[in-house]
């Protein structure tokens, strides 16, 4: 059947089931980030560790951050993931990305100074004439 014999709600309906679907991927992406791609178990703990910390909802208690609701998304058992979610996840991710980046910077930046430190300390051993 050719796309422009569909009637008109045919589209809408295709384009939200779509939708919603890569919002489901998008979120599990999002989880998978945030939790190091770790074991299942410590993924979801690590992710709703990091989620709780950043936004309690203390005042919203139905929308707190719960293992339960991220297995919902990975498992396919929920196909709705809310705006604000997605922008919890979203910035939570982008966070611990730039988190991660500036610790490797770090990371080599101290293998740079300590080999740079062992080659000198060679080099003045090597100054010193036996006796």
């Amino acid at each position: 059947m050719e796309l422009g014999n569909l009637p008109e709600d045919s589209g809408k309906l295709i384009q939200g089931a779509s939708k919603q679907m890569d919002d489901v991927a998008t979120a599990n992406f999002l989880i998978e980030e945030i939790g190091a791609r770790r074991h299942i178990g410590d993924m979801f703990r690590t992710a709703c560790r990091e989620l709780r910390a950043r936004f309690p909802h203390r005042e919203d208690p139905e929308n707190q951050w719960t293992e339960r609701r991220l297995r919902g998304w990975w498992n396919n058992e929920s196909r709705i993931v809310k705006h604000f979610q997605m922008v919890e996840l979203y910035e939570t991710a982008e966070a611990l990305r730039q988190a991660r980046d500036s610790h490797a910077e770090y990371k080599a930046k101290t293998e740079r100074l300590r080999q740079m430190a062992k080659l000198r300390s060679a080099a003045r051993a090597g100054d010193v004439a036996p006796r």
